[in-house]
């Protein structure tokens, strides 16, 4: 299977840069996600870093001056881009145990066949009192097809991260009712190949305004999650 997925996916073209221009067709989810990573994963950001899934390495600009080593893993390797580690699907990540202080995991866990596995090598892979970034999609189209399997609520996402212990610090939408459907146009004018720059950047701005004017989070693009876990308890002293 290992194979398969890298036949497919090797030589991907992947976003590289998480600061795009106000013409990109993915503006709309890049501005609420880069605006959260700024405001909660960056300042989280120290030691050891793992990105379960780089892709294009767009996370290391902003993270590598932060930590004291950014390891960048995949499963295949995008167009003009270097892993540092190629990972097999549904296997242990071969680093020690408790060995990173943050994982990252952004738009990856749609990915994973098996969501309870992932989710359970990233808590083991983290020293106690280390961070999970997790973004994952509610709603978007299907990509990187056929290894496209999964879509998460807010309360999947709960589950998940609960069972091997994680404590969730911040969960939030990546916008709301309108972000979504301004970002569901632009995903269909670039499949019907329209995307004129003074139009896209039109359904930016007027979607963006709205989504703030008229907030409503239950419909969603994707959920943007910080996870910790919990550092290890005192040990207990006799006092015989």
């Amino acid at each position: 299977m290992d194979t398969a997925i890298r036949q497919r996916l090797d030589r991907t073209i992947r976003v590289r840069n998480l600061d795009l221009p106000s013409h990109h067709h993915h503006y709309i989810v890049l501005h609420h996600l880069y605006r959260w990573m700024e405001e909660v994963a960056l300042p989280r950001a120290h030691g050891v870093l793992l990105d379960c899934g780089c892709g294009g390495r767009a996370y290391a600009p902003p993270f590598t001056p932060r930590v004291t080593r950014y390891i960048g893993a995949d499963v295949a390797v995008a167009v003009d881009t270097q892993v540092d580690l190629l990972l097999e699907p549904n296997r242990p990540v071969p680093l020690p145990d408790a060995s990173v202080d943050m994982v990252l995991a952004n738009q990856t866990l749609e990915h994973v066949s098996d969501p309870v596995f992932y989710v359970a090598e990233c808590h083991c892979l983290l020293k106690p009192g280390g961070s999970l970034v997790l973004t994952a999609p509610m709603q978007w189209r299907h990509h990187e097809t056929p290894y496209d399997h999964h879509r998460f609520t807010r309360y999947g996402l709960e589950h998940h991260l609960g069972r091997p212990g994680f404590q969730i610090k911040d969960l939030r939408p990546c916008g709301g009712t309108f972000a979504l459907i301004g970002q569901i146009w632009l995903n269909f004018l670039v499949r019907h190949g329209a995307r004129p720059p003074w139009l896209v950047r039109g359904i930016n701005r007027v979607f963006l305004w709205l989504d703030q004017r008229y907030p409503d989070k239950d419909e969603t693009i994707n959920w943007m999650c910080l996870a910790e876990k919990p550092s290890a308890p005192a040990p207990v002293i006799s006092s015989a």
